[in-house]
This record gives structure tokens, sequence and C-alpha cells, in this order.
């Protein structure tokens, strides 16, 4: 009898801390009021949010769950199909279709803006804009508070153990309308999944033509499961039919995301088993990531995190994975943070301070900076002995030029023609270096006979440059060294204190972190030295400045300057605007070449075959130019041209404010590509990526826009601007009116240098 009481005395108990602990879970409505934080728009609050619901863990999992879980697919597929019935042959499916989508389709506002610009017909345009009338009429704050409070919880995720019910929350997830929080959900599966997991995110990487890709790879790189290996082999090598990633073909940048990834799992056999293979890859960058490995010294190393509002955040640096980092010690709350690419893209080491260069700088096509001793020059290679790659016979036409010279700070004045050798005192040598031996370089002179110089009378080598250069659409990273090294290639694996990178040219290499001053993730390739040249046209001024905004160069009594160019040989190519002129100045600003059949050109750029492209603007005609002042090529259909580039594949893109749009010419004159309903158009680009980045002037805006026309990204707010330019790191530079400014690519300003009212602006 006493037994039997204990007994039911401790299941009475024990049913009561359970109710207890079920009246301590938080309500839906609890979860809402008491996360506050992930409505704002600083990541280091939201990342607090995440540290203060982690001291609740018990208490908040099944409302996390059931918030995460939600109905997102289901609703995916239901707006998916509306869309589609706005295209119904019959008009009562159209009508019924519209009404429901603005009944439900707040949330999914994105989607059927991406639909109204990327329309199967007509109809599912105009309905689309109506739709989207009708939802800002509504107003969205509620649903961008539900978006903000489910991006938080699958980032919340990440730092959750492994979990079933957690997988197949986040799985519902990967069909949430906003992508950000996709690629929020694929990285937690990356990092907490196994093989169902695996499954659902390899569908990922083909997903609407591959937007959650990069997210997706390495997600399977990172996963600790048989089947995410399986499905990184198919990734990486798809079958040409038959399975659902056939198509899927990874770039360099995706296969090199799948490398890191798997270099994180330390000795995992699955892991190890696939970096052996791809070890013997064909491609020499891919072997040699994955064959390289970062050593760990436990050491704790200093750093400064960039965050997407600028702020600057101290902590130590924990590592990469496929596309995130660990950064330890810099959020309250969460040891240790790891942060997106799209959160952090810049890391600075402030405790390793940079040294004075003594070796000959050799800057590459390709972007890097390399230092070290130069061995030779041949007809095919430069050879170089690097600190850090060892021996390397780089070839010719991957160098850019090399400088001896400590205070040579660029190298602008190279030739399509042949080699340039500089000396000291600032002339030139023309022709070939045919060789580096004994001290001295031979060159070639382009008339006959052979020159030597006394290599310790060379300040630099410009070596020959391609007539054309191919855009490079590829996204590196950029790894800054105490020694003024710039790498430009991928960082393959890493360690609290070691880097371990690979260079396209150079090979691979380990770096102690004590030698890196600055990381970011996300650039392209392509050689800059950090000078900037604006044309003024207020101060009738043309003047360059340097990376800390110190005027260098500046040519005054410039009438109209509209334009501003800065040549191979160092000259200036200048539009005047006001006078009808494009002339070649030198920097002691006399005119080398002039143009002056115009009537108020805007534009002026010179091509690879020494020909003069101009935008005659108000002679309502694009024009080719000889060197002997003879028009050989022209279009003049009803356009007035306020910007015109000659295209890689030899079409001309026109920037034409006459009809509001820009064009895309080829040479026998007709428009295959076309850009509407763009007024006041004054720049157009063509970005590596194929699309097309478009600044008006009147609306304070530059977009970007895909081969169809949609806008993928914009800057608004800005001053009268007139153009702008795309830099390799990927940020946007602008000429606007008082100012000229760089902005990131989440819109921050980053630079800007006061002006009286820029209208042109380069970066080289």
């Amino acid at each position: 009898m006493t037994m039997f009481s204990t007994s039911w005395r401790i299941l009475v108990a024990a049913v009561a801390v359970l109710a207890s602990a079920r009246t301590q879970e938080w309500s839906a409505e609890k979860l809402a009021t008491e996360t506050a934080g992930f409505q704002s728009g600083l990541l280091k609050d939201r990342l607090a949010q995440v540290g203060g619901l982690l001291q609740h863990k018990a208490n908040v999992f099944p409302a996390m769950v059931a918030r995460l879980h939600g109905d997102h697919r289901e609703y995916r597929l239901k707006i998916d199909q509306l869309l589609d019935q706005l295209a119904d042959p019959r008009w009562q499916v159209r009508e019924d279709a519209e009404r429901t989508l603005i009944d439900i389709g707040g949330p999914a506002r994105a989607v059927i803006e991406q639909k109204k610009e990327k329309f199967d017909v007509l109809e599912q345009n105009i309905r689309c804009a109506r739709i989207l009338d009708a939802l800002g009429a509504k107003g969205t704050a509620a649903e961008d508070r539900e978006r903000q409070l489910v991006r938080g919880l699958v980032t919340t995720a990440l730092y959750w153990d492994a979990d079933p019910r957690l997988s197949r929350a986040l799985r519902s997830a990967l069909g949430h309308t906003d992508s950000s929080i996709v690629d929020g959900a694929i990285r937690a599966l990356g990092k907490l999944g196994g093989d169902e997991d695996a499954t659902a995110v390899a569908q990922m990487v083909p997903w609407k033509g591959g937007v959650h890709r990069l997210a997706a790879v390495s997600a399977l790189g990172r996963m600790h499961s048989a089947k995410a290996a399986a499905l990184c082999r198919q990734v990486l090598d798809p079958k040409p039919t038959g399975d659902d990633l056939a198509g899927t073909k990874p770039s360099r940048t995706e296969i090199m995301a799948i490398v890191r990834a798997l270099h994180s799992h330390g000795s995992d056999p699955d892991a190890t088993a696939l970096l052996q293979e791809l070890a013997k890859s064909p491609d020499p960058v891919v072997a040699a990531g994955a064959a390289i490995v970062a050593p760990d010294k436990g050491g704790k190393v200093n750093a400064r995190f960039t965050l997407p509002d600028r702020t600057v955040a101290p902590g130590t640096f924990g590592g990469f994975f496929g596309d995130s980092q660990l950064a330890l010690g810099v959020f309250e709350g969460l040891p240790a943070a790891e942060l997106s690419f799209a959160d952090c893209d810049t890391i600075e080491f402030p405790d390793h301070a940079p040294v004075a260069a003594t070796k000959p700088r050799i800057f590459l096509n390709q972007g890097s900076l390399l230092m070290g001793d130069l061995v030779g020059v041949d007809a095919e290679t430069v050879r170089v002995v690097s600190p850090w790659f060892g021996s390397l016979a780089i070839p010719r036409r991957e160098v850019q030029g090399i400088a001896l010279d400590p205070e040579l700070d660029r190298l602008v004045g190279a030739s399509v023609d042949h080699d340039r050798v500089r000396r000291r005192d600032g002339t030139f040598v023309e022709g070939r270096v045919a060789g580096v031996a004994d001290g001295k370089i031979t060159i070639d002179a382009p008339s006959g006979g052979r020159t030597e110089v006394v290599l310790t009378d060379v300040s630099g080598l410009l070596l020959q440059r391609p007539r054309v250069v191919e855009s490079d659409a590829t996204t590196y990273s950029r790894v800054d060294l105490v020694g003024g090294e710039r790498l430009i290639g991928f960082v393959a694996d890493s360690s609290s204190d070691h880097l371990a990178v690979v260079l396209p040219i150079a090979g691979a290499s380990v770096l102690p972190l004590s030698a890196v001053t600055r990381i970011e993730t996300g650039v392209g390739g392509g050689a800059m030295w950090g000078f900037t040249l604006i044309a003024d046209y207020s101060d009738n001024r043309v003047f360059e400045v340097d990376e800390q905004g110190r005027v260098v160069f500046e040519m005054n009594d410039v009438f109209g300057a509209w334009d501003a160019e800065c040549l191979d040989n160092g000259n200036l190519l200048i539009t005047e605007f006001a006078i009808n002129r494009v002339q070649e100045v030198d920097r002691k600003g006399k005119t080398v070449w002039a143009y002056e059949d115009l009537k108020n050109p805007y534009d002026a750029d010179r091509l690879s075959n020494g020909n003069t492209l101009i935008a005659d603007t108000f002679g309502s005609r694009v024009i080719e130019v000889s060197p002997d002042k003879k028009v050989v090529w022209s279009y003049a259909k009803d356009i007035r041209p306020y910007d015109a580039d000659r295209l890689p594949n030899g079409n001309t893109l026109i920037a034409d404010m006459l009809k509001d749009r820009v064009i895309e010419v080829s040479p026998a004159g007709e428009i295959v590509w076309e850009m509407k309903d763009v007024p006041n158009v004054h720049d157009a680009d063509r970005l590596p990526n194929g699309n097309t980045l478009i600044t008006q002037r009147n609306k304070g805006l530059v977009i970007e826009v895909d081969r169809d026309g949609r806008v993928v990204w914009q800057l608004t707010g800005l001053s009268s601007p007139s153009d702008a330019d795309r830099l390799p790191n990927g940020n946007t530079l602008v000429a606007e009116n008082q100012y000229v400014r760089e902005f990131d690519r989440r819109g921050n300003e980053v630079w800007r240098k006061p002006t009286s009212w820029a209208v042109e602006v380069n970066r080289y």
C-alpha cells in the first residue's frame, strides 16, 4: 500500500511538471511580441534577438517550428497557379484570379512583381500592375512584420541542435516567396540536415534559374550526409539527361564553394573521399583547392567585420564555410556568429600593419598584384620567384606590366602594338622586350635593331596589351597582404589563423593570417590602382584623385566637359559639349588629336582598333572615326544619343534620350536588343554578367536590368546622376550634381568626393 501511494505521488508529480512545462511554451502571439529585435533594420539587433531566443530554447521551440513550417510551399504553388490563370483564355478565370491575388497576394509581392516584368502575355503585365497597385493601397505593414519574423527564425535555426521537426519546418520554408528566407533555410539545413534534407536542398540548385544555387551547393558540401556527398557528385558532374540536376553545370565559383564547405568537415570520410576525387580534377584551380589544407595552430586573430549598414564590428576570425564565415565574440548572446557573405563581405585585420614594398610588383590582367624577384622575360613568359607561390612562369599575355621602382604608383601607358619600357626619368623605349638578364633589359625596336637599358635605370615595364579584352564574369575573393600584394582568387580552406588560397594563374599557397590585412568576398576580376578621373561640367575642369581623395592631377579651362577617359598611353580623351569637340590631350594639356565636325557631343570612347566612338548627341548620330578623321561607321536612325559603348561582340550599346530607351545595334544597323520606358537616360553600360546598368538623370535613379528588361538592382534618391560605373568589387560609382559617390552592393554610400557638377567618372 505504501509502495502504491509512493508511485502514485511520483506519477502525479511528473504529470504536474509536464503540465507546468507545457504552460511555459510560447504561444504564436508571445513569439511575435517577444521578438521585436527581428523587426530592426540592423543586423546586430537581429542577431542579439537570436541570442535572446536561445535563452528560452525549450519554450520557444514548438511555436518556432510551427511558424517556420507554415504553408509556404502550398501558398507558393497557389500564387504560381493564380499568376498562370491571369493568362487563361477565359475572361472569368482571369477576373477571379486577379481578385484572389488582391485578397491573398500580399506576401507574394516580389513574385507578382517578377511576373509583371517577365510576363507570358501582355494581359498578365496589365493585371499584375493593377494587383500591385491594390496591394500598395492596402498597406504591407503586417506582411513585412511576418516576413521579418520568419527571416529571424530561419537565422535562429542555425544555432539550434539538429531535430527532425525543425528540419521538416525548414524544408517547408524552402517554398517561401522571400528569397532571403529561402537562402537562410538552405544554409540552416546545410548545418543541421541529413539525407532527407539533402534531397530537398538539391532541388533548390536549379530552382528558378539557379537564384539559390550558390547557397544550395554550399549547403550540400557542408552536410554530414552520404546522400549529400552523392548529390555533390551529381552537381559537379551532372548527367546530360535523366536526373533533376541535368544541365546545372556549376561555375568555378560554385565548385570552390563546395570545396570550401568540404574542407570544413574535418575528418568526415564522405567529405575526405570527395576532396580526394576533386584533387584529380582537370581544372587546376579546383584540383589545387581540394588538395591544399589550412593548418589550425589555435591562434586568435583580431578582426573587424563590415556589416550591411557599413558599421564595423570587432571580434576574432573563426574561418569560412561554403558561403559564410564565423565571427567570434562579436554579438551579445552569440559567442560564434555565422555571417553569410551577404551579411558581411569585408573583413579587416587591424593588427597587421602594411610594410613598404621592396621587390618588383607584377600586375596581372586578371587583377592580382604579385611581388617577388624578377628572374627573366622571354617571348612567352615572365619568370618570377614569389615568396608565397614559389617559382612562377606566367604567360606574357597575362601580365599587364612590372613595376621595378617602389615609387611607381600606376602602370598607365601600355600600347596595343608593342611593349614599352619606362625609364626613371619618365621617357619610354618602344619595342618588344626580348629578355631580361645580367642586370639589363634588351628591347627589339619596331624599326629593327636592339637597345639595352640598365635595369637600375628602369621604373617599369608595360607589356603589350591585347586589342580585345574579354570580360571576366567570375566571382572571386580578394586577399590583401601586408607587403602590398593583392590576390584575386579563391579561398579554398581556412582556420582561425590560416588561409589556403588559389589563384587562377599563380597556383595555391597557405598564408598565415598575420600576413593578411583584408579579405573581401564577391569581387570581380580586373586590375585597378584606385585613381578616379572626374569631369566637372560646372567648373570646366577634369581632375584625378587617388584612393584618399587627394587631387593628383587637374586640367582647367576644359569647356563644357561632359566626358573624360584615361587612355592606355596615359593621355586623356575629353568630350567638350559646349564647343563641339572631342580631343586627346597629354598630361601637359597639349592636343594630340581632335575631331570637331560635331554638334554638342556627350560621350567618346577610344576603341581597341585605334578609332574613336562618339555620341554626337544633337547631331543625332553615333559615329566611329578613324585616326585620320574619317567616319568609318555610323548609326543615325532617329536618335539623340547621350552615351555609346562598343561591346565585345561588335555591337554598339546606345542610350537614346529621344525615345527614352537603350538599344543594342549590330554593325549592320539592326536593333538586336531594346529597353524601353527609361526616360532621361544618360548612360548605359553592359555588365560582365550580361545585364545592363542604366542611369536616369531626372529620376535620380540607377538601375540594373537583365536581358528581359527586369530590374534586378537599383539606386534611388540620387542627385541628378549622369554616369554610373560598376566596379570590379561589385560597388557602383556615380557622378552626380555636387559630388561623386560610391555605393556598395546594398546601396550604402562608402566613398564620396565633393564637386560642383560631376557628369562623368572613371576609376582605373
